[in-house]
């Protein structure tokens, strides 16, 4: 019988240290700019106006690289969603969310957000596009309700409702400012059933940007809802466009019934 061989533990630990090298190791930094800025805009909104953002910090919480955070902090700042300020730091600008889930009403929504909107109104003949989704009588009039939505005492938005009246309703329309739900719910006794919402982005044209204060060809996000009573019947059409950089959103989603 051959006698067995002792190797040194030196030779043994060398070994397992080659071993563990050839090894495939994950990689803890996240490179990916769009990850890391992806990442960061979902957490942004969670900081106040005026917030600390450190680059050591964040490299460390999104386990990212600092040329990555370095990256979307700049890009952030190219779309006003930060201030990036000499011997100040990296702040956030702010944002407010608003939910898609709920219908509220203009005095909700201050209550609930902060948000008031200034409002004014008038009655035109319904145009066809209109008449055609509302289900109206050609020859029907609508009230168009017309709100600059503001957050924070800064116009974060712009917003038209278009709400379907006979002729009777027409000729009773109130005098006063409401918003389009409220409009529905007090003026017209509507028992309000659900929406359907539309989102999409656009560009602010010259109009929108001199009513916000912004520059023209900012992003913004535009949302259009379909309001319909309990009966189903649609009642009103709301579109609005809100500051990309301002407003961000937020909903349940729940799984189909099979």
């Amino acid at each position: 019988m051959e006698p067995s061989i002792a190797y040194p533990l030196s030779r043994s630990l060398n070994h397992r240290v080659a071993y563990q090298r050839r090894r495939a190791m994950p990689d803890r930094s996240n490179k990916s700019l769009q990850r890391t800025y992806d990442l960061l805009r979902s957490h942004l909104h969670s900081i106040e106006p005026g917030g600390l953002l450190v680059e050591a910090d964040l490299v460390r919480s999104l386990s990212s690289s600092r040329n990555a955070v370095r990256a979307a902090l700049q890009l952030m700042a190219a779309e006003g969603l930060v201030a990036r300020k000499t011997k100040v730091g990296t702040t956030s600008q702010g944002a407010t969310f608003l939910p898609l889930n709920d219908i509220l009403s203009d005095r909700q929504k201050t209550n609930a957000y902060g948000i008031h909107t200034g409002i004014a109104t008038s009655i035109i003949l319904v145009p066809e596009l209109i008449r055609i989704r509302l289900r109206l009588e050609e020859g029907s009039s609508v009230a168009v309700i017309d709100g600059l939505i503001y957050a924070g005492g800064e116009p974060i938005g712009t917003s038209v409702g278009y709400v379907g009246l006979s002729a009777s309703e027409a000729i009773r329309f109130p005098n006063q400012n409401l918003g389009t739900v409220s409009f529905l719910e007090e003026s017209l006794q509507v028992e309000l059933g659900d929406c359907e919402t539309r989102m999409a982005t656009a560009s602010c044209d010259a109009e929108t940007a001199h009513r916000l204060s912004i520059e023209e060809g900012s992003a913004m996000f535009w949302l259009e809802d379909l309001i319909r009573d309990v009966d189903g019947r649609p009642r009103a059409i709301k579109q609005a466009r809100f500051r990309g950089d301002r407003v961000a959103f937020s909903a349940v989603a729940r799984r189909a019934v099979a």
